[in-house]
């Protein structure tokens, strides 16, 4: 660090350094490996890209039965294809947000940081809208199984009609609720952090900091319609969804042993129908049939 002074003036320039073979300055362009990088690596980037990899393949499965069969574009199982091609790109955002990033750490790789800054925002946007809009569909799913349990003639009719119009309107939900995070953060190059690890950083831009914006759409809005709505309503449905098939199991049971009942009644009578008919010589061996049968 070089002091250059006088009387009116005080200038302080500060030269690059090497810290672990990573070219840094002082300040805002200072970087140190966070605590944990190694184990961080072996449990994110390695073990848990493996397991995004493998729902990559199961959910590409999933989309492609659902997507080649015409009969599921009809049902409730439409959801079901929309969630996994969501569950898809979740998990490739996962694998390029998380992993990647974890990877730069790892190995203080100047040029991966860089890569994952030109992606980030993008990237980030687009797995927020994916959760969100599959949360969306999977109440779609649970409302629909709601109205077959509880035998909702009308409500079923309308949910089966205007199916491909909810789903659609549940994925826009989920791009205007998590779309305009586009637009609330922004790379920027501090100049003196030119050529070094933390040449590219991120921050919130005006958008984010904006009072109204940030109380109203970003905590109270988000917060609201995207997380305890669905819960509450997740809840509020399997409940009803559950309680209504038991009181339909244990009125199947009932029926099922009142027509047990009635047919041994009617095997019964049916057996004594017969005896009667039968000779006086014959009777005996018919009652050791009927007491062993």
């Amino acid at each position: 660090m070089d002091v250059e002074s006088s009387s009116e003036v005080v200038v302080i320039t500060t030269t690059p350094t090497l810290i672990d073979d990573v070219a840094t300055t002082a300040e805002i362009c200072w970087y140190e490996p966070p605590e944990g990088t190694e184990r961080r690596f072996w449990m994110v980037t390695v073990f848990g890209s493996t397991i995004a990899f493998f729902s990559i393949i199961e959910n590409l499965v999933l989309f492609y039965i659902f997507a080649t069969r015409k009969h599921h574009h009809n049902n409730y199982n439409m959801y079901m294809m929309l969630i996994a091609i969501f569950d898809v790109f979740i998990s490739i955002a996962y694998i390029a947000l998380m992993s990647v990033n974890i990877l730069s750490d790892y190995l203080i790789s100047r040029t991966i940081i860089a890569i994952w800054f030109s992606y980030m925002i993008p990237m980030l946007t687009f797995s927020h809208i994916a959760l969100i809009s599959s949360s969306f569909l999977i109440v779609c799913a649970t409302f629909e199984r709601f109205c077959l349990a509880t035998s909702s003639g009308g409500l079923l009719r309308w949910a089966q009609k205007n199916r491909k119009l909810i789903a659609i309107s549940a994925i826009l939900l989920g791009v205007f609720s998590k779309g305009p995070m586009y637009f609330e953060y922004e790379v920027i190059q501090p100049p003196e952090c030119y050529g070094l690890f933390m040449e590219d950083q991120i921050r919130f831009s005006n958008l984010s900091t904006n009072i109204w914006y940030n109380t109203v759409f970003r905590i109270w809005y988000r917060n609201i319609v995207t997380i305890f709505m669905p819960f509450f309503i997740l809840i509020l449905l399997n409940v009803i969804i559950v309680m209504s098939l038991s009181r339909q199991t244990n009125l199947t049971v009932c029926q099922l042993a009142s027509n047990v009942i009635v047919e041994q009644a009617k095997r019964k009578m049916y057996l004594e129908m017969i005896r009667e008919k039968l000779d006086p010589d014959n009777r005996r061996v018919w009652n050791d049939w009927i007491f062993i049968a």
